[in-house]
């Protein structure tokens, strides 16, 4: 094998091993969110059904709603800052032999 062909067979195995890694932590972060959000579902719906008037649910609803939507838009921003850095590793490592 080549020097040229051998460097880019490893830059694209270093490549995949950083999509990997980076899948893993992206997982990781997935399932948290969803656990905590699953707590915070079934706390607001035990909540909910023990509301003492229609103020009261209304009111627990708009909470969820508001802490929800807050908990969605920070997530999804540190998902496209995860998805970004697992972007700029996996070219990182193939960019010098493709310049060469």
């Amino acid at each position: 094998m080549s020097d040229i062909s051998k460097e880019m067979f490893d830059a694209f195995a270093a490549s995949a091993k950083a999509a990997a890694d980076n899948a893993v932590l992206l997982n990781k972060e997935l399932l948290e969110f969803g656990k905590t959000r699953m707590e915070i579902d079934a706390s607001t719906a035990e909540a909910m059904l023990g509301a003492k008037s229609m103020s009261d649910l209304l009111t627990l609803q708009r909470d969820f709603m508001v802490s929800a939507f807050e908990a969605y838009a920070e997530e999804s921003g540190k998902l496209r800052e995860m998805t970004m850095d697992m972007t700029n590793q996996m070219v990182g490592r193939i960019s010098k032999p493709l310049a060469a």
